[in-house]
Formats: C-alpha cells, structure tokens, sequence
C-alpha cells in the first residue's frame, strides 16, 4: 500500500494479512473478470479496501467487483480471488536510461503488472539525483493510473530499481538491454516522463475458466465458491460443462459449496427453471449436493446509479456472517441482504412456486424488513443432501478430520494410532455437539466413531486405517456418515458413505 503523509514525504508499505486456516468455514473464493490485477493467480483479501488495492476500482465491466463489495458489506470477512481474462495485451512503454547514472541496465521496459486496457495512459515519472553530499544516488518513481491514487517510490539505487519496484501493484521494469558496468558519470539529475500503451481486453474462455477452476481447487482455505461473470461470459454447453466442472471439483474437495447464478441468457421464470433442470438431469447426487442457486438478480448502488448483480456475492456475505454468529451448520435463510436496494425481477407468487420446486433458492423483497435470502436448499433432491445447513455441517467437519488425521498418515498402524485417531475425532466431534450443531442430549446420541478389529481385521493391508464417523445432526436429517481411510501409499482419504 502506498500513499502520500506529508508534502515530499511517502510511505511504502505491505499490509499483513492474518494467517490462513484451513478449519473456517466462512472463507470464499470469487473467480471472475476484474479491472486490473494478477490473471489466474489467487490472491487473498480481507477487506473491500484490498479488493481495491489489488483489482482496481470497478469500472461497471464486470460483476466480480461488485459481488466482492457485497460480500465483504454483508459480513464477510475474507476471501480468494482469481482473476480471469483471455488473451489480454499488456501495456508498457521503453526507458532509457544510456550511460549513466549507475543503473544496471542502460534500457528497461516498463510494463503493467497486468493485461488490460485499465494501463493505457499510465504515467510513470522517474527523477534520478545523483551523489551528492547528502547521500549516495537515488532514483524517485511516481505511478499514475487514471481514476486511482498515485503510487511513490523514494530514494530507490539505480542498480536495485527493477528489484524494488516488484512491490508496486502497478508495473513492472523488465531489463531490456544486457547489463553493462555501472558508472556513476553523469548529470546531477535527470527525468524520464513515460506513458503506457498497447494494453488490450479480451473476454475469458471455457479454457480460462477450467484453470481458475483448478487454481480454487488447490487452495485448502476457501469453503465458498463463486463465479460472478461467468453466466455473462458463457453460455449454452460452455457455461453448463463449467459449471459442472467446478461442482466436480467440489465434490472430490468434500469441502466446500459452490454458489450459482441463473445464466444472463434466462430472462424468465421458465429459462431459469429450464436451466436448472439441465443441471439435475445429471442424475449425480453427490454432484449435485455441492450446489445452491440463488435467484433473481439484485440492483447494487454505484457511483453510476443502480446496477444489476448477481446475487451469489451478496449471499456469500450472509453465509458468512451467520458462520460467525451461529456456526456453519444453521440454515442462512430469512437474513437480511445489505449492499443491494432491489430487486432485478420480480416473480409472482406461481413462478416462484416454480422456482422453488425446481430448487431454486429464492432472494425476496418484503414489506418492512427489505430484501431476504429465502431458501437454504442444495440442487439435490436425495436427503442426505438436499439442505446446505447439513452440508455445510459436512464440510467443517471433513476440514477438521483432516486437521487431526494428517499429521498421521505415516504412523504404524497399531492399536495405539487407532487409540490417537478416536480420541482425535472425539474432541472434533464434542466441539460441535458442544456447539448445537448435533443432536441428542449426550454425546453418546450425537456421535458414534469406530476404529478398531471390526472395520481393520487382521487380514487388511497393515500400511491402512479404516475409521467409521456416524454423526445425527441437530436438525432432523439423515445421519451423516463418513469414512476415513489412512494409507501410508494413498495419504488421507474421507468418503462420504
């Protein structure tokens, strides 16, 4: 972060974020188009202020931004982002430096931190002063993006430029000449004015998005997924098979719920129900228990007057926040949505039975307490996997049976790790009875794990531990079992049974 304290005075600084924790449950990853910022590469945010620092301000292009903005306004409090782009030009500009003045190189291009038509008309000003009694040479970098705050870089030596400006979120000095020895002959001083140009737009693919889908899907943190642009930015088989796509990710993942939004392409009830219907005849439960859809659009504010959002960044926030109030395992249904004034569409009362039926979770508008998040159900009609409070209850405790198991993946099995690996599971599991999230009025009725010579006989491969986790949630619902396989040859494995 850089910014101006006093006339002639700057500071350069790098935020320190919290550390990761694969255990929350509350964390989200948005993949989408941004204005500026690293292409493909995640970066995590805890704040809407370092959504801007590091994507840019929006500029009305795209929904990630804005669906960010309404995740962090409804609570949430940190998320991943991946940005995704086609084949975007990358502005820059050429420095000459010559001769002189100690630099390592006596030409560099100056280049945009990313691809995009947001550099265009970057100035970057450099003020090279040499030795004086004062202190040894300096160079001075000023970088000006159109609509945002000013990035300066003091007191820099010429032959350590390139290195120190990696921390501008700006550009980028690549040498563009071989080095040469380095001279301190020369003016006093001298300046560079440069402008960049040549940066390009291009509109992301299938092929982008299936690697934004594998960069989420590597990330232990994140819990929530969402994909603003992508109904904008594809449609028919293309936007369908990603979509799949990544809700196959997050069932192997077991971990984590992907937030959906209706195709920009469905303007009525019936295209929406339609398009969800597509995504049903799959058949896969286990496919299909990853996913929630959440309809119709809202009208966020901007500086440009009301916009049209979809709506799985604002819910993602709600999510969120009732994980901290309440715990992962609480329906996030009859909350308030912030960040949002209206509606997009308005649906009488038989299409959203429709809707409804079809699994569609419906955000409303009503008299007195504003827009609702109303529904809490998965695209899945089998029991087991049908309400997000019982999925979300599965993937925190899939994030903590990992936690306490890994560490022995390459442990003997004896009766001793099995003895470790229930007293693990046990306190992972009294937390959450402890918290409400299970039922029963003792331990014993909420939770039940075995490890022992009735699911490890004699004759079972030694380099493997079977443990069994039968779990009753609170609310009345199939018992969630899972099965936990140790192998020294495969690591950690958790099935859902």
């Amino acid at each position: 972060m850089t910014g101006e304290a006093l006339p002639g005075v700057s500071l350069t600084f790098e935020p320190r974020g919290s550390a990761e924790e694969p255990l929350r449950t509350d964390v989200a990853v948005f993949l989408g188009r941004l204005r500026r910022g690293p292409v493909g590469m995640p970066v995590r945010v805890e704040s809407w202020n370092d959504v801007v620092g590091a994507f840019g301000p929006p500029d009305g292009s795209s929904a990630t931004p804005y669906a960010l903005r309404g995740f962090f306004e409804n609570g949430g409090r940190t998320a991943w982002v991946v940005r995704v782009t086609g084949p975007a030009g990358t502005a820059s500009a050429v420095w000459e430096t010559g001769e002189r003045g100690g630099f390592a190189h006596p030409r560099y291009r100056v280049v945009a931190a990313g691809p995009g038509t947001w550099a265009n008309g970057c100035r970057v000003a450099i003020r090279f002063q040499a030795s004086t009694v004062a202190g040894p040479p300096t160079v001075s970098v000023r970088v000006t993006v159109p609509g945002e705050p000013p990035e300066v870089f003091p007191g820099l030596p010429p032959a350590e430029v390139s290195d120190r400006l990696e921390r501008s979120r700006m550009i980028r000095l690549v040498p563009d000449a071989p080095a040469r020895a380095r001279s301190g002959k020369g003016p006093i001083s001298l300046s560079w004015n440069l402008t960049l140009a040549g940066g390009t737009d291009a509109e992301p693919g299938r092929p982008e998005y299936l690697s934004a889908v594998r960069a989420q899907a590597d990330l232990p943190e994140p819990a929530l997924v969402a994909l603003p642009d992508l109904g904008t930015d594809l449609s028919g088989a293309a936007h369908t098979d990603t979509v799949l796509d990544v809700m196959g990710a997050a069932a192997a993942s077991l971990d984590r719920l992907v937030v959906l939004d209706v195709p920009a392409t469905a303007s009525s009830a019936d295209d929406a129900v339609n398009w969800v219907r597509s995504l049903a005849a799959t058949g896969d439960d286990a496919l299909l228990s990853t996913a929630a859809v959440y309809h119709p659009a809202l009208r966020a504010p901007d500086v440009r007057g009301p916009r049209t959002v979809p709506a799985s960044g604002h819910v993602l926030g709600v999510i969120a926040r009732l994980d901290g109030e309440r715990g992962a395992h609480h329906t996030p249904a009859n909350a308030v949505i912030l960040d949002a004034v209206d509606l997009a569409a308005e649906f009488p009362e038989p299409q959203q039975a429709l809707l409804f039926e079809a699994g569609v979770d419906l955000v409303r508008c009503t008299r007195g307490r504003g827009l609702l998040v109303w529904g809490g159900r998965t695209l899945s009609a089998a029991p087991h996997g049908r309400y997000i409070a019982h999925r979300r209850l599965v993937h925190l405790l899939v994030r903590a049976i990992r936690r306490v198991a890994s560490p022995l993946v390459f442990d003997v099995n004896s009766p001793e790790l099995r003895l470790t690996l229930v007293r693990a599971l046990t306190s992972v599991l009294l937390s959450a009875f402890r918290a409400g999230a299970l039922a029963g009025a003792r331990p014993g009725q909420a939770f039940r794990v075995v490890c022992d010579d009735t699911n490890n006989p004699p004759e079972q491969d030694p380099g493997q531990v079977v443990c069994e986790i039968e779990v009753a949630p609170a609310v009345p619902m199939e018992f969630i079992r899972l099965r936990l396989v140790l192998g020294q040859d495969r690591g950690l494995e958790v099935i859902e049974a």
